[in-house]
């Protein structure tokens, strides 16, 4: 596939398992930031844009990761301003564009999936689409265990009676669980 659009809620992991993607493929690997791309000036955000890709097809294998899609490409049927359609169109371009220029794939981000161009989700640009979505128990823990390696734990804790205790939570929160226990220990010594 030359696209791939991962959604779920946010705090799943979705940056980061674009980041580890990157790394282990040993891939160029080009951040573009939804927001940070938008610029009021006539033609400065498709620039970006195309720079973007430019670069990408310089330094292939490439990924470009796209995070918050949804802030670059909302529906243009729902959408008032003019950059926002211009900027869709020159994805959508772009993204036609990638077959014939070899190794570079585009990985996108949002926690919005619905509220993308339809066209953006047709074959040929981000064909696949996975669900990043809330852990279960057994991912809970694995995600405890990585937080916790480096930490001295108490006898008495149980990381998985933690990992049951948890529903709902996804990665960025047991992150912040882990942080906010070894504050605590701080701030009682």
């Amino acid at each position: 596939p030359r696209g791939v659009l991962l959604y779920g809620p946010p705090g799943s992991g979705k940056t980061l398992i674009a980041r580890a993607v990157a790394n282990e493929t040993g891939a160029f690997f080009f951040l573009i930031n939804g927001p940070e791309i938008m610029s009021k000036m006539a033609g400065e955000a498709e620039g970006n844009l195309r720079k973007a890709f430019e670069e990408a097809e310089k330094n292939s294998p490439a990924i470009i990761f796209i995070d918050e899609l949804d802030s670059i490409a909302p529906n243009r049927e729902k959408v008032h301003g003019e950059v926002e359609r211009r900027v869709v169109s020159q994805l959508l371009t772009l993204m036609d564009g990638l077959k014939g220029r070899g190794h570079v794939i585009v990985i996108a981000a949002t926690n919005r999936p619905n509220s993308l161009d339809p066209a953006l989700r047709r074959f040929g640009r981000f064909d696949r689409e996975i669900d990043i979505g809330v852990p279960d128990e057994i991912g809970r823990l694995e995600i405890l265990r990585i937080h916790t390696k480096n930490m001295k734990l108490a006898e008495n804790v149980n990381l998985e009676d933690i990992a049951k205790d948890t529903h709902g939570f996804v990665g960025a929160d047991v992150a912040a669980l882990c942080t906010e226990a070894a504050l605590q220990c701080i701030r009682e010594k």
